[in-house]
């Protein structure tokens, strides 16, 4: 049996530092134009549409050009310039334009009542079953009302672009172009096709594709690398102050388990791959479920989630024992080992009744790793630690 408790969220506002003017370089990103994930996601909207009595959406070529294009420079804001904020739909371009301006590109249309739609659904992970399916798209799309996606559901709108770009880092984006025109006769693409776009910073400089080529094989990955650094130090003062809750609590003290302390090192990188507090693994399991792929199914485990505030041990406690759910966790009188992982920004927990042997993580084992970790997403699959280096 076994039990997780509730997240804990944090959000980090970051700026972005100004750099003195130098050399113009070329702005650009690779990734995948996923024509197929496309088509099947403008399928299901009109299985949709089927069912409220309204005619289909015509796919246009161009109109999903421009959505492609779009989405690739959503990834290129996220995974090259780094902003650190939640993109919305009133965010410009990165050459300062508005965001129907694609269309113009590409259809020199000008109608002022296009619809735009942006989605960005975290990794290509939880295969089959989440937000990388095609059905889990359209359910998003009409669960979180997004800003636009009415129209998806309006006789109004006759054709429509589907963007989706898969991002070096494993990432999709999404974007909606819909139009009350009933749309070219141009074909669309189909497959998957690995492309470098420039993308354009510059007023006036266009977005546009430097190469593409299809692939004959599935270019979805079934893993991503993350590099970053595993901080001991923080994860042993963890361990000691969350003991001392426990004792102040009429609780016997957790042993500090080795073994629990790695899978929760891993389980930090996993959630730093997700860019997200979540309790769900990249490839599909709950987290605390990492426990079962060394010590086997059947034990009592739980797990406690962090990200950011000021990275004290003593400020993630706090706010863990703040939380009914966390709290519960760190006082659950059931479980008797402990396991801290501190991968950069983000915070693990692990918790078992684990009766067997296993090594105790001694105080003065504190250090600082520099790693890379291989984060699997697929179902079944293990991460795991390609690369340590001790820093200090």
């Amino acid at each position: 049996m076994s039990k997780t408790s509730c997240t804990l969220f944090v959000i980090l506002l970051c700026t972005m530092a100004i750099c003195p003017a130098a050399a113009q370089t070329p702005h650009t990103i690779s990734g995948v134009f996923d024509y197929d994930k496309a088509s099947q996601v403008v399928a299901n909207i009109n299985e949709e549409r089927q069912e409220k009595k309204l005619a289909p959406l015509k796919m246009d070529a161009a109109l999903t050009e421009a959505a492609m294009l779009r989405a690739a420079e959503f990834a290129y804001r996220v995974e090259i310039e780094q902003v650190q904020k939640f993109l919305s739909y009133y965010d410009k371009r990165p050459n300062g334009d508005d965001n129907l301006t694609l269309i113009g590109e590409q259809r020199h249309a000008t109608q002022p009542n296009v619809e735009y739609v942006f989605l960005y659904l975290e990794h290509n992970l939880y295969i089959p079953q989440a937000y990388a399916g095609a059905d889990a798209v359209v359910s998003f799309l009409k669960e979180k009302r997004r800003r636009g996606s009415a129209a998806l559901y309006t006789a109004a709108m006759h054709s429509i672009g589907c963007g989706a770009f898969l991002s070096p880092q494993g990432f999709y984006y999404w974007v909606f172009f819909l139009m009350p025109d009933n749309g070219t006769d141009k074909e669309i693409p189909n497959g998957q096709w690995t492309t470098e776009i420039s993308i354009g910073t510059s007023k006036g400089e266009q977005t546009t594709p430097l190469t593409r080529v299809k692939s004959d094989t599935d270019l979805t990955p079934t893993s991503v690398k993350i590099s970053g650094h595993f901080d001991y130090f923080k994860a042993i003062e963890v361990v000691d102050l969350t003991n001392k809750e426990r004792v102040a609590n009429g609780l016997k003290p957790h042993i500090m388990d080795a073994t629990l302390t790695e899978l929760a090192m891993i389980r930090a990188a996993e959630v730093k791959a997700l860019g997200k507090i979540s309790h769900v693994r990249p490839n599909g399991d709950r987290g605390d479920e990492i426990i079962y792929e060394v010590w086997g199914a059947g034990w009592w485990t739980r797990e406690n989630l962090g990200w950011g505030y000021d990275g004290l041990p003593s400020t993630f406690v706090k706010r863990w024992m703040e939380s009914p759910g966390h709290r519960d966790a760190i006082l659950d009188p059931k479980c008797t080992r402990m396991g801290v992982g501190v991968c950069d920004d983000y915070w693990v927990q692990l918790f078992a009744d684990y009766k067997g042997k296993s090594t105790v993580l001694s105080k003065s084992a504190g250090h600082i790793e520099e790693v890379t970790v291989e984060v699997t997403v697929v179902e079944g699959g293990k991460s795991k630690v390609l690369k340590r280096k001790r820093v200090n």
